[in-house]
């Protein structure tokens, strides 16, 4: 079982060549993410197959079959409300 994820109405999400920002414009308060933590994300909102806006220069691993450390940050940003969790069976199936 894998988890997905989306992002609220009041959240924006982009990726820099070093890191990831996320954009709280209810509070009006920014989020920087590691670049470990922003392939995560990336792979938790768009699937395995998306890559990132600067891939090509910054390849960073992200835990394979979406290990307990991606689970972690997925929700500690879910319990934050930056996030919206989701259990993806349709994933496993691939």
């Amino acid at each position: 079982m894998s988890v997905s994820a989306s992002l609220p109405g009041h959240v924006v999400f982009r990726e820099l060549p070093f890191c990831g920002v996320l954009l709280d414009t209810r509070r009006s308060r920014v989020y920087r993410l590691s670049q470990e933590a922003t392939a995560v994300l990336r792979e938790a909102l768009h699937g395995a197959g998306g890559a990132g806006p600067y891939e090509p220069a910054i390849r960073v691993a992200v835990p394979a079959g979406g290990g307990a450390p991606a689970r972690k940050l997925l929700e500690t940003l879910s319990s934050q409300g930056l996030v919206q969790m989701s259990t993806d069976h349709a994933r496993d199936d691939r």
